[in-house]
């Protein structure tokens, strides 16, 4: 008897218990499909996280100033005639409410000819002219500021003027252009929640000269980590430095134990598979007793009848697998409705997610897809070798005679 004769027999043996069949099938699919749910939505987050974070590029460190006191010109200065400094670039925050939108928007004070370096490319503009650097009230604004939050109409134009109240003061400009789409970003503000003016007349309208934060571009990647440690030397406690590296990777690292938590409750599902498998096969093989003796009477080998039995739990878990990486796909689509719903909006943007918990698309992750599969075919092989060890071992005169 040749294995596609076996195959073909396992498979009509289980088709003759369909309901049965179908049951430990989805038994097995729901585990499947938890795990490529979960995974695939983790994945998701994780190559969101990296776009983001790829725009300021590796070579980014981020020095804020601790407490009320500022970083000053000489901080500047000093930080950049370290060894190994390509790029600094001071920035003065502030947060805000812009009145008559109800929208909480980043005040930022930055140098036109820095600020495509700070948006990690060039200025893509919606409309209107870049930020220049000239001593008037001028803005450049974010998407979502321009927009209405709930729909994609557009409530402030080029040549309008917006009021933003930080604390006891408001300051008025006069819009020059709005950013296009952006997305969210997890160190700085999001530019589409961001409101760019020039530097100099941030610093001369808020009678505070120093900087909330310096961007800083090493030479290298290779030198990043020396940089960031001189800077720290160099300012002690007043700054807080972060490397865009050691984001990314503290990141990571919390993402996958996470990642591998989740995986593993998920996991424990295929004990009920394996379980369900295990008693089906047994059913199986008390049910065709005798149809095992007459097999070995007719000839069928103990290892024929060890392999028609396997074909059959691996047939379960086969199906099981494809069924539920389906399932999975379906489920982690869903997943992304639902959490749009419950954390957050839509951006009326052309983007993802306003919410960075939302702005993501869930990315199949290839190595956790794999296991899955390799999962359900394990789990449903082991719980066949008792039965299928068991069906081999009957006696055909033995079972010629059970009743």
């Amino acid at each position: 008897m040749n294995i596609y004769d076996v195959v073909k027999l396992a498979w009509k043996q289980l088709t003759q218990r369909r309901l049965r069949t179908i049951l430990t099938i989805l038994a097995v699919a729901v585990g499947v499909m938890v795990i490529i749910a979960l995974s695939s939505h983790a994945r998701g987050i994780y190559v969101s996280f990296i776009a983001n974070f790829e725009r300021l590029g590796p070579t980014t460190i981020i020095v804020s100033s601790t407490g009320t006191r500022l970083l000053s010109d000489v901080d500047v200065y000093r930080v950049s005639e370290l060894p190994g400094v390509s790029i600094v670039i001071p920035m003065r925050t502030l947060s805000g409410n812009v009145e008559g939108l109800n929208v909480r928007a980043t005040v930022v004070g930055v140098r036109a000819s820095e600020l495509k370096e700070l948006l990690g490319g060039d200025v893509n503009l919606l409309k209107g002219n870049p930020l220049t650097d000239t001593p008037i009230p001028i803005a450049l604004i974010g998407y979502n500021i321009a927009h209405d939050q709930s729909s994609s109409s557009e409530v402030v134009d080029v040549g309008q003027t917006i009021a933003v109240r930080v604390g006891t003061r408001t300051y008025i400009f006069s819009v020059v252009g709005i950013l296009n789409y952006y997305g969210s970003s997890f160190l700085l503000s999001s530019p589409d929640d961001s409101i760019y003016i020039p530097l100099d007349y941030f610093r001369r309208v808020s009678g505070v000269q120093g900087y909330s934060v310096v961007i800083v571009k090493a030479s290298d990647v290779n030198v990043v980590s020396d940089v960031a440690d001189n800077i720290r030397m160099l300012l002690g406690a007043r700054a807080r430095v972060t490397t865009v590296q050691s984001v990314v990777n503290t990141f990571t690292n919390i993402l996958n134990q996470m990642n591998l938590l989740l995986v593993s409750i998920a996991s424990t599902s295929f004990i009920a598979a394996g379980l369900g498998t295990f008693n089906i096969m047994m059913v199986s093989v008390l049910e065709r007793v005798r149809e095992i003796g007459l097999l070995k009477a007719l000839g069928m080998s103990d290892t024929t009848v060890l392999l028609l039995y396997l074909i059959q739990g691996l047939l379960i878990g086969l199906i099981g697998g494809l069924s539920g990486f389906g399932l999975g796909i379906v489920l982690s689509q869903a997943l992304t409705h639902i959490f749009s719903l419950t954390i957050g909006p839509r951006s009326p943007g052309p983007g993802p997610q306003a919410n960075p918990f939302t702005s993501y698309t869930p990315v199949l992750d290839p190595q956790y897809t794999l296991i899955a599969v390799v999962l359900s075919l394990t789990t449903t092989a082991v719980a066949s070798i008792y039965p299928s060890w068991r069906a081999s071992k009957l006696s055909p005169v033995e079972a010629l005679r059970y009743e």
